[in-house]
């Protein structure tokens, strides 16, 4: 279960990235919360780039407590679609999804990012 804490963060990381690769991609597609605006073969990845009527990648921001099993058919789900699937997680749990993928076997499935919260100047 997702705390509140958590999702406004998994949020803003979903919306921090599309602000940044907006620049890359032609289209950067967001489904933050449990909303549901763009599909990719049945399932609703975090974040998805494309362009030119092509998704070239998915993303899924994922959190603390949704390092478990149960999330594992989730990925599963998101790497039959065949697009190269990344998981961006905060720095300091990579560790705990290494291990958990590296069980499941998906290491060779999916691609790992990592991102940091820094505060400056405050």
């Amino acid at each position: 279960m997702v705390t509140l804490d958590e999702q406004l963060l998994h949020d803003l990381v979903i919306h921090e990235v599309k602000t940044k690769y907006s620049k890359i991609h032609k289209e950067v597609h967001i489904n933050p919360g449990e909303e549901k605006n763009f599909e990719v073969k049945g399932v609703y990845p975090d974040i998805v780039f494309g362009g030119y009527g092509q998704i070239v990648q998915l993303i899924e921001v994922e959190t603390e407590n949704n390092l478990n099993k149960e999330r594992v058919s989730y990925w599963e789900k998101l790497v039959s679609t065949g697009t190269p699937c990344t998981i961006l997680i905060a720095r300091k749990h990579q560790r705990i999804l290494n291990d958990l993928i590296w069980k499941t076997g998906l290491m060779a499935k999916v691609k790992i990012a990592v991102f940091d919260m820094i505060f400056e100047n405050l």
